[in-house]
């Protein structure tokens, strides 16, 4: 697709269903997994829970100037449509996801308070890295 920015990772590396971990932020779900012991979610579900959602471009306008370091496209897997592709950011590239959110989104900081949260208390727990 024309509009998905350059990632690292290009292996596409698969996130198995029993990897994924799943924030909620009011009536959003944002998913993540860990990987080397960092949390690395779902760029589409982080646009979505911040109203910064293009369906035509889907989350690729704010990902673009994430840094290559800090994105990966991975392959997930799904129930419904089995494993699909899909961008992830890391805690890092989360921080300037929402950042560039902000001038445009009012709700981009309540949601990066309760993900910061959210993600503290599964951290804690040991959550296994994929």
């Amino acid at each position: 697709m024309h509009n998905e920015p350059h990632t690292n990772g290009g292996d596409g590396e698969l996130i198995p269903l029993s990897r994924i971990h799943i924030l909620s932020y009011q009536s959003a779900l944002i998913r993540f997994t860990m990987i080397d012991s960092q949390p690395w979610f779902i760029a589409t579900d982080v646009c979505k829970a911040i109203g910064a959602y293009n369906p035509r471009q889907g989350a690729a306008h704010y990902v673009r100037a994430v840094s290559d370091d800090s994105k990966a496209l991975r392959r997930l897997q799904t129930q419904v449509k089995g494993v699909s592709a899909v961008l992830t950011v890391s805690r890092d590239g989360l921080d300037k996801l929402l950042w560039l959110a902000l001038h445009s989104v009012t709700k981009a900081w309540s949601v990066l308070s309760s993900v910061d949260a959210q993600v503290s208390v599964v951290v804690s727990r040991g959550a296994s890295d994929v």
